[in-house]
């Protein structure tokens, strides 16, 4: 197993750990259940919403580790403006979100539609037609970065897995467009060439076909992106990943959130 691999991906789990181990946040866990009267000790309870929220967080933890895979790649540079943040505030021209409105209906409801070559007449619109009033809204951006040699940016909306039930597979897609066309705002992106939005799905899964982004062009799901973009293999994270749950390494920081749950609960009863 490749060193390098075996530590971002250990990196990228220590981040979430840590910030879920967090005391503020085991506080708030430990008063929240001791208002409630169960038979199970209120640390037990605890500890096992905090296993809870690392569970529901797995999508949060493949977007870190993909942010950190792709920041130890010497070729990109990681926009942390935006990347990664939760609360981005998005400015998008008046114009260019009718325009995107308008474009999500007409994949649904045109027959024939030349999904390529429409997409790329709205992705170049955008770029050249900016609008001159804006709307604001708060956003989060998975991962953008910039290949330092071509100084084209990256921006992936990062999925576990393409499960998504139609209303919110839709949502996923509108919001890829308005985010971009809030980037290529905020960038000054001046050619569409400069700017590549993509679905990245970590698994190879395909569950349906995409009738507002190109498949070919911008879906990338498991190996491709990182045959395309990484020198990492694809084959060894996902062979790491599947005995990640018995790494010593993992197995002592869950260790360490449970003992520091232990010692929370200690300062409470003295």
């Amino acid at each position: 197993m490749n060193n390098e691999v075996e530590n971002i991906i250990n990196e990228a789990v220590k981040i979430m750990i840590e910030h879920t181990e967090d005391e503020k946040k085991i506080g708030k866990l430990y008063e929240k259940h001791n208002k409630k009267i169960h038979f199970i000790p209120i640390r037990y309870r605890v500890f096992g919403g905090m296993l809870q929220s690392l569970n529901i967080q797995y999508g949060n933890f493949i977007e870190q580790l993909m942010a950190v895979i792709v920041s130890k790649d010497a070729r990109y540079e990681i926009v942390t403006k935006y990347s990664g943040k939760k609360s981005n505030k998005f400015s998008i021209s008046y114009e260019n979100d009718s325009r995107i409105d308008a474009y999500i209906t007409r994949c649904q409801v045109e027959e024939n539609f030349d999904l390529k070559k429409e997409f790329n007449n709205l992705m170049d619109t955008i770029v050249n037609n900016k609008g001159d009033t804006f709307k604001k809204f708060t956003h989060d951006i998975d991962l953008l970065f910039r290949n330092k040699s071509t100084n084209v940016y990256y921006y992936l909306e990062i999925k576990y897995n393409d499960d998504h039930d139609t209303g919110k597979f839709v949502d996923i897609n509108r919001k890829i467009l308005k985010t971009s066309a809030y980037l290529i705002h905020e960038l000054n992106i001046t050619n569409a060439a400069q700017f590549k939005p993509i679905l990245f799905f970590f698994n190879k899964k395909k569950m349906k076909d995409n009738i507002y982004i190109p498949e070919d062009t911008n879906i990338y799901r498991g190996d491709r992106f990182f045959n395309e973009f990484l020198n990492i293999k694809y084959d060894d994270v996902e062979r790491y990943m599947s005995s990640l749950s018995e790494n010593d390494t993992i197995i002592n920081a869950f260790n360490e959130v449970y003992n520091k749950v232990m010692m929370y609960d200690s300062k409470k009863n003295l």
